[in-house]
């Protein structure tokens, strides 16, 4: 396996740029290479910077530098370079071919090398290096396509990824006198190191994410400004989770390094609260500020260090912090630590009686922020939200593949369903025939699975959650009739549940995760197989929020497998949005 660095983790890369991102991990040992490298330097009384999608270098032959486009439809019109996503869409002319801006980058990458001495300063002795494009989806409409220049690679689809190789090495048969010795190549390894650490500004954050961000940096300045409380709302993907984190990083980063966390970021559930804590923006502010479930906290942060674990219910029947717990938490708040900001995350989970702790933790004049969603209000508690003098809406869906998107809309009520949608492609919105019996449901979950790893090479289990209204020890459950599921078992711990989950996650991984939707929320996944959709009302335990909130995880694709009565209450979303 050849030695990978990258800035971004796997699951925020771009899809183009992740299926070549994995090709390159099946290259030989000796390989390095740095996924998405960015870089400012002074050169000659002025600032220079560049960004390679990826650079590779070859011990004892060289360096090459590749840019990845994932247009879906490409062409050459005199000389230019044009784009567009669908067939009714407009040509986009691009100012620089890809061969182009991997060119640029290269030239700019071997004089910074020069400059910090890891290369000699004259051009004509620099080891041998070449540049290359790879188009990963484009479907070419136009001939000249079909005739690139040299450097490039034309990859119609995954299928053509295991020629990456042999393509690379086809650049360096020219050969030049001096090659690159091993001891360079580690000297330039280090050299590059800086420009793969993940140490994002907010703004490049945003910009970078694969998910159209960058406009949320226009409604940062309002959530920066507002005082006595803003409740931020939006749609589910809206992107309300990214700019909690970017205003919570941004408070802790100005905040003292005293040892003491200084901001609060409360969530709902486990599952956020790992999300949370891994999340790049809030990973470098570790020390600065506190990440917890509202329960974790008054557990770890107020009862238990002054002898009152007594107090909370571990019997996983009901709500951990019963009354008298509650009514202890709030005698002791007197003597607790303050913070400078909270942040609260899908607020419209929280009970009324927990605000009272919450606002009673922040300092004077600090900064309050909830964020929630009134369509994934699964408890019935928006209404005992605070009612706070700033609120702010977000009207632009940024997570989900346009279908999927549209799909979820239909669902909302009338006055709600202005919710913008991106043109991003994706697989859409599939519904399985009627299946009563939770045998049949597992067995059309499984057939779904094997498709979708049989017919498209990019997808692996890791790409791919399965969920259900249900816990698997309920009778409508269908996840453990599943082979090759990742289920939680009776009383999984929160630890174990954030284990099987990243265990899923791993490029090697065999297993799918499965989850309840409700242990699922703030999370989502290229494809989502939602099962177990039996239909509407209170004998069936199961409601529209709820539905709503599953679909809404799928970025790429979503898969409905339903009973008769659930299939004729999606079908009519799918008309809906049709």
């Amino acid at each position: 396996m050849a030695q990978l660095f990258s800035r971004i983790p796997e699951q925020n890369m771009q899809r183009g740029e992740r299926l070549v991102y994995e090709a390159m991990a099946q290259l030989p040992a000796e390989w390095v290479i740095f996924h998405s490298c960015k870089e400012d330097y002074r050169d000659n009384e002025r600032f220079v910077h560049y960004e390679a999608d990826f650079v590779i270098l070859w011990p004892e032959h060289g360096l090459i530098v590749i840019e990845v486009k994932d247009w879906p439809q490409v062409r050459i019109q005199n000389g230019k370079w044009q784009s567009r996503r669908h067939d009714h869409d407009k040509w986009v002319t691009h100012v620089q071919a890809p061969l182009e801006q991997a060119n640029i980058a290269l030239q700019k990458i071997m004089r910074s090398l020069a400059h910090c001495g890891c290369l000699p300063k004259a051009p004509h002795r620099w080891p041998e290096h070449r540049h290359m494009a790879i188009l990963t989806h484009a479907d070419a409409t136009d001939e000249s396509c079909g005739n690139l220049p040299l450097d490039s690679l034309y990859l119609c689809g995954a299928e053509n990824l295991p020629a990456l190789q042999q393509r690379i090495e086809s650049l360096f048969v020219l050969g030049q006198a001096e090659r690159m010795s091993a001891q360079r190549v580690q000297k330039i390894t280090e050299a590059l190191a800086p420009s793969v650490h993940f140490k994002l500004s907010i703004t490049n954050y945003l910009r970078e994410m694969d998910m159209a961000a960058a406009h949320l940096l226009e409604l940062l300045p309002a959530l920066r400004e507002s005082t006595g409380g803003i409740c931020v709302e939006g749609c589910a993907g809206s992107g309300k989770t990214v700019m909690a984190c970017a205003e919570a990083a941004n408070l802790a980063a100005l905040a003292p390094d005293d040892g003491h966390p200084h901001v609060l970021v409360l969530c709902f559930n486990h599952a956020m609260a790992d999300e949370l804590q891994q999340h790049p923006l809030l990973a470098e502010q570790q020390g600065k500020l506190l990440i917890s479930t509202f329960h974790d906290f008054c557990i770890q942060q107020i009862l238990l260090p002054r002898g009152f674990g007594y107090l909370v219910n571990y019997t996983g029947d009901g709500d951990r912090l019963p009354d008298a717990a509650l009514r202890q938490i709030n005698a002791l708040l007197p003597d607790q630590p303050r913070y400078d900001a909270i942040f609260v995350d899908e607020a419209q989970d929280f009970r009324q009686s927990w605000w009272q702790i919450i606002r009673a933790m922040l300092i004077p004049g600090g900064k309050f922020c909830i964020f929630a969603d009134k369509n994934q209000d699964l408890y019935d508690r928006y209404d005992q939200m605070p009612g706070l003098p700033t609120r702010l809406h977000l009207s632009r869906n940024l997570r989900n593949a346009r279908q999927i998107a549209g799909f979820c809309r239909s669902m909302l009520p009338a006055a709600e369903q202005s919710c913008e949608i991106l043109p991003m492609t994706g697989a859409g919105v599939t519904i399985a025939p009627a299946a009563e019996t939770p045998q049949e449901r597992a067995s059309i979950v499984q057939d779904i699975i094997g498709k979708l790893l049989e017919q498209s090479p990019e997808v692996k289990p890791r790409d791919i959650v399965v969920l259900s209204p249900w816990r698997t020890s309920h009778p409508r459950c269908c996840l453990n009739l599943v082979p090759d599921l990742a289920t939680a078992p009776p009383d999984e711990s929160p630890e174990h549940a954030a284990a099987r989950r990243h265990a899923c996650r791993q490029p090697d991984s065999t297993q799918i995760f499965a989850s309840t939707i409700k242990s699922y929320k703030g999370q989502e996944a290229a494809y989502i197989i939602v099962t177990d959709i039996i239909g509407l009302g209170e004998s069936r335990g199961f409601d529209m929020k709820e539905l709503y909130t599953a679909c809404t995880r799928a970025r790429y694709g979503l898969f409905i497998v339903p009973s008769t009565a659930g299939k004729a209450l999606v079908e009519r979303y799918i008309a809906s949005f049709s």
